[in-house]
């Protein structure tokens, strides 16, 4: 036998003996109860939410992306977005969807709730001014109404959304209520300190600005990477260059015009006195190449231009076309108008190629 053998056996006889007898038991120190275990809540999952497009629209056919958060400090002297190109503005803290055009927004365009959630705060009494006037802008800015007619959500976790610039008179909600992701909340406008009708979405999380395009604070140093909090419904990504509107004419069209109506209908006859192409693009930046062609019928070069973008504007219209010579008319068939810009850049490469086609009966 070990010598562990005779200790393991009063071991298991202790064990297998039972309970102490009564005698025993007198004689031994009174049990203390021990404290009732307190209850253990239970755990409680917290996930980032994902958000869904705050406007009833389809992303690149009739509403576009047309500026992004700005990256840093305000005042930082630096316009900056999460990808460290410059589709933004100094100070900007949201971002900005656009609707085609002020027909749109006369016919209405649903806002709607991104995520489920509590109706905190609403206004619905400023005015839409669209075009708006230098003084006007001044006005809005004084009474510290740039936001215009907005709604607040509060979400669960901290997380909130703003919705600024909307219709006069279409806020359909009110404080305290509760809304579902999707729910119409309002109309697009142009109220408040815009130049264009939009909705300016800003997503907020324990009071610091997120950009929903990275999940990341805006005060986080730009191109870190990130993870979108779109919902893939949403069909938001972001763009280093974008093309709002393509088309042909009689003549230029003017800014003031496509404002009005973004698309209207070519009115060019083999009788035209002209030809005209033209694109607006939006973000476009210093150095793009952009290139614009008229193929006639004949597949020949009925007109062309090249540019060299000189700095970086938010949106930009180009144009290229040809006078039909007196005494004659234009050649019946199809003519395509092609659109192409290429970027040197760290996005380098054609970025666009683009053709649009009209047929002159």
């Amino acid at each position: 036998m070990s010598r562990l053998q005779p200790f393991l056996l009063i071991l298991c006889a202790g064990l297998l003996a039972g309970p102490p007898s009564p005698a025993r038991a007198q004689t031994e120190a009174p049990k203390v109860n021990a404290a009732p275990a307190k209850a253990v809540p239970p755990i409680r999952i917290i996930r980032t939410p994902r958000f869904r497009l705050p406007i009833d629209c389809t992303v690149g056919t009739d509403c576009w992306v047309m500026n992004y958060p700005d990256i840093g400090p305000d005042a930082d002297g630096a316009a900056i977005d999460a990808a460290c190109n410059a589709r933004t503005y100094e100070g900007h803290k949201g971002t900005d969807i656009m609707i085609a055009d002020a027909a749109a927004m006369s016919r209405g365009v649903d806002v709607l709730a991104a995520h489920g959630g509590k109706i905190m705060r609403v206004r619905n009494s400023e005015d839409d001014h669209f075009p708006i006037s230098q003084e006007t802008l001044d006005q809005i800015k004084a009474d510290k109404k740039e936001c215009g007619n907005a709604v607040l959500i509060q979400h669960d976790d901290g997380w909130q959304t703003m919705y600024c610039h909307m219709k006069k008179g279409s806020v359909i909600v009110k404080p305290g209520q509760m809304a579902k992701a999707g729910d119409k909340i309002g109309q697009v406008g142009a109220s408040g300190m815009t130049q264009f009708p939009h909705i300016h979405f800003g997503l907020i999380h324990n009071a610091a600005i997120i950009d929903p395009f990275t999940g990341r604070d805006i005060m986080q140093a730009c191109g870190d990477g990130g993870t979108s909090l779109w919902e893939k419904s949403a069909g938001l990504s972001y763009q280093p260059l974008t093309l709002f509107t393509i088309g042909f004419g009689d003549k230029p069209p003017s800014m003031e015009s496509i404002d009005q109506n973004r698309a209207p209908k070519a009115s060019v006859t083999k009788d035209s006195t002209a030809l005209v192409f033209h694109a607006v693009l939006l973000g476009l930046r210093e150095n793009d190449s952009i290139a614009l062609q008229i193929i006639d019928p004949d597949k020949q070069i009925y007109a062309e231009r090249k540019i060299k973008q000189e700095k970086n504007r938010a949106r930009q219209m180009f144009y290229v076309g040809r006078k039909t010579p007196e005494g004659t008319r234009l050649k019946q068939g199809v003519y395509k108008g092609k659109l192409v810009v290429v970027r040197s850049d760290k996005d380098g490469g054609t970025i666009i190629n683009e053709t649009h086609e009209i047929n002159i009966e």
